[in-house]
């Protein structure tokens, strides 16, 4: 399977809409998430320039943008285990178990960027407040399709 983070964005919708597998929902959470840190990364960026040079502001944008290259890690973590756990023997759960904790994983990384956001989100110039938004209502769903892939997991 090709690494996700080198994939153009197409190849990789049409990744997820192809007759196999995986990648799947689980990929395309973590990809949202990636997409959610993105934003936020831009807007604490921009902002910190434009207070000149916050360095809260410039480390907080350099955490967020590490947290999507690791949920872009995730969504391929995720495809691999999810195709492994297909292809796993009866019995053997640790295909399983790996798949869980990649959406634990997903989770915390989402709580880790909110908290980044609420954090230093009255410092954010008005006119980038809509990418901080974005990445929260980004990350909720990111979040939301992960909480779903647990639980019908059990």
């Amino acid at each position: 399977m090709t690494v996700i983070s080198s994939q153009s964005l197409a190849d990789f919708i049409d990744a997820v809409a192809a007759d196999r597998p995986a990648p799947g929902a689980g990929a395309a959470a973590a990809v949202c998430l990636a997409l959610a840190a993105g934003c936020a990364a831009k807007a604490l960026r921009i902002s910190a320039r434009h207070r000149g040079g916050d360095d809260a502001l410039a480390a907080a944008a350099d955490r967020v943008q590490a947290l999507a290259r690791a949920a872009l890690d995730g969504a391929d973590r995720d495809a691999a285990d999810f195709t492994a756990l297909l292809h796993a023997h009866p019995g053997d759960h640790d295909p399983e178990r790996a798949l869980q904790a990649d959406g634990q994983a997903l989770l915390a990384l989402a709580t880790e960027m909110r908290r980044l956001v609420h954090r230093h989100q009255s410092a954010v110039i008005a006119t980038l407040a809509g990418d901080l938004d974005a990445a929260v209502a980004l990350s909720h769903a990111a979040e939301q399709v992960q909480r779903r892939n647990l639980a019908e997991m059990g």
